[in-house]
């Protein structure tokens, strides 16, 4: 799941139910990303690159998104 925004909670979240869900039913999340519209909701292929950060739960990505062609035959 990709999001825009700093945080996928809402807010200033005390409990960070979002998080709670998404991640316990293991689907990675990915805050801060640009483009989001330019990736198709189904058939894109992303890769996520982590920088690993010692001690650290979470990190900076590099992200990229391979998308379907929309080109169409005449």
């Amino acid at each position: 799941m990709g999001i825009g925004t700093p945080s996928i909670d809402y807010g200033q979240p005390s409990g960070f139910e979002a998080q709670v869900i998404i991640y316990g039913g293991n689907i990675p999340g990915f805050e801060n990303v640009a483009n989001l519209d330019q990736v198709a909701e189904e058939g894109a292929f992303v890769v996520a690159l982590r920088i690993k950060v010692a001690g650290g739960s979470g990190g900076p990505l590099r992200i990229v998104a391979f998308v379907p062609s929309t080109s169409r035959e005449s």
